[in-house]
C-alpha cells in the first residue's frame, strides 16, 4: 500500500484489509544514510507507505525493480501516472482520469479489482497451456528425428513420406483444442525455464525412442514379420505390415504423451477436458482402424490383435513416460543446474541465494519468538486483571 494519507490511517486501512500494519512513512524512502539497497530492503519488507508525494510511488516501484522483481501497481489520479508508466504492468482502475488511462499498461472497464484476479488466472491458465504443447512438441521431434535418423542409417529401412504427413497432420489437429483443456493454475507466478524445458523433452523423447526400437525388434525377431529394410514401396515383394506397426506406434505413442505434458503433476492430480480427451482419442483411433484394416497404396492390414495391442501399449507407456515426468522435475532446482552448467555467475547466484535463506530463517525465527513473548505477555496480563476482579474489597 503506497497512499498519501496519514501514518495512522493507512495502519487503520492495512488492518481491516487483513493486511499486516508494518507501514512507514515517506521519510524512511529519503533516508540520507541509506543505500539504495538499503532502501530497496525497506520497500521488500514492508507492507506499506503513508504521507507520500508522486515521486515516492516512482521511488519505490524503481527500488523494487532493482530487486529483481515485477512490479505491478495500481492507480487513478494524475499523481500515479509516472508510477504506473514505471512499473512492470500499470493498472488504471475504473473511472480513472486520462493521464492515469494514458500512462498504464491495462484499463479496469469494471469497477473494484476482483478483474486483476481474472486475469491474472487468465494468463496463468494460458501459460500452462503454452508449456505443455512446447514440452510436447519437442518431445515428439526428438523422438522422430532420432528414431527415424538411426533406422534409416543403420537399417535403411524407410517410411513413406505420406503415412510421415498422416501423422503430422493427425497429431496437430488434435493439439489445437488444447485451448480448451482444463489448465492447472499454479500457485506462484510462472516463467520460462528453458534448460528444465529441453532437458525433460530429450529424456522423454529418448524414452519414446526406445519404444519404437522395441517394437521394431520384437515384430522383427518374436513375430518375424519382414522389416522390409531397402525395398521401395512399388517393390511387389514388399510384405508392408511392419510400416503400418511402426506408423501406428509413432503416432499413437508421442500423441498419448500429450496427458502427461499437460502438467508438472501426475496426470490425474487435474482431468482434461471431455473434448480435449475425445479429439486426442478420436484421431488415434482413427489411425488404428486404418491399421487394423488397410487401405490401398497407404497402409497394410495388421489386424485387430496388433492394432489394439499396439495402441495398449501406448496408453501404458504414457503411465511410466508420467512418472519420469515428476521425478525430473522434483529434482530440477537451480543447484541442479549449477552443478551441471558451473558457470562463475551461476555459482555467484547460487552463493548469494543460500545467504538470503539462511537470513529469512533467521529472521523467521525471531518473528515467531517475539510472537510467542507476546502472546506470553498478554496471557499474563488478562490473568493479572481477571485476579484483580476477583479480590474481595
Amino acid at each position: 500500500m503506497v497512499t498519501g494519507d496519514q501514518l495512522i490511517i493507512a495502519k487503520e486501512v492495512a488492518g481491516r484489509l487483513g493486511m499486516s500494519r508494518a507501514i512507514l512513512d515517506a521519510n524512511s524512502l529519503t533516508d540520507p544514510d541509506a543505500t539504495d539497497a538499503q532502501l530497496a530492503d525497506r520497500c521488500l519488507h514492508a507492507d506499506g507507505f503513508a504521507q507520500v508525494i508522486p515521486e515516492h510511488k516512482y521511488r519505490v516501484v524503481e527500488l523494487l525493480q532493482s530487486k529483481g522483481l515485477l512490479v505491478g501497481m495500481t492507480g487513478d489520479g494524475v499523481n500515479d501516472a509516472p508510477a504506473l508508466k514505471k512499473a512492470n504492468v500499470g493498472i488504471a482502475v475504473h473511472d480513472c482520469t486520462d493521464a492515469a488511462r494514458s500512462a498504464a499498461d491495462i484499463v479496469l472497464l469494471a469497477p473494484g479489482l476482483s478483474t486483476i484476479v481474472d486475469g491474472v488466472l487468465t494468463s496463468r491458465a494460458i501459460f500452462q497451456r503454452m508449456r505443455s504443447y512446447a514440452l510436447y512438441r519437442i518431445t515428439s521431434t526428438v523422438h522422430f528425428l532420432i528414431f527415424f535418423f538411426i533406422i534409416t542409417l543403420a537399417f535403411r529401412w524407410q517410411m513413406k513420406a505420406i503415412l510421415l504427413i498422416f501423422i503430422a497432420v493427425l497429431n496437430d489437429a488434435a493439439t489445437l483444442v488444447i485451448s480448451v483443456d482444463n489448465a492447472q493454475i499454479s500457485r506462484r507466478p510462472d516463467k520460462w525455464r528453458i534448460g528444465q524445458l529441453i532437458t525433460l523433452s530429450v529424456i522423454l523423447g529418448c524414452f519414446l525412442t526406445a519404444l519404437s526400437f522395441a517394437v521394431f525388434f520384437v515384430a522383427r525377431d518374436v513375430f518375424n514379420i519382414p522389416d522390409d529394410a531397402g525395398k521401395q514401396s512399388e517393390d511387389d515383394t514388399k510384405d508392408g505390415r511392419m510400416e503400418t506397426i511402426i506408423y501406428l506406434n509413432v503416432s499413437s505413442a508421442p500423441h498419448f504423451t500429450i496427458f502427461s505434458t499437460r502438467l508438472a503433476g501426475f496426470f490425474w492430480e487435474n482431468l482434461p477436458s471431455l473434448t480435449f480427451t475425445a479429439a486426442i482419442l478420436a484421431t488415434q483411433v482413427f489411425a488404428m482402424f486404418i491399421s487394423i484394416f488397410g487401405i490401398n497404396n497407404l497402409t497394410t492390414a495388421i489386424g485387430g490383435g496388433w492394432g489394439v495391442s499396439l495402441l495398449a501399449i501406448s496408453l501404458a507407456y504414457f503411465v511410466v513416460l508420467d512418472a519420469v515426468k515428476v521425478f525430473v522435475f522434483r529434482i530440477w532446482s537451480f543447484e541442479l543446474t549449477v552443478k551441471l552448467w558451473p558457470t562463475r555467475a551461476r555459482k555467484e547466484r547460487l552463493r548469494h541465494k543460500k545467504e538470503r535463506l539462511i537470513i529469512d530463517e533467521r529472521v523467521r525465527l525471531n518473528v515467531a519468538r517475539i510472537r510467542a513473548v507476546s502472546k506470553a505477555i498478554y496471557a499474563a496480563n488478562a490473568f493479572a486483571k481477571a485476579g484483580r476482579r476477583e479480590l474481595p474489597r
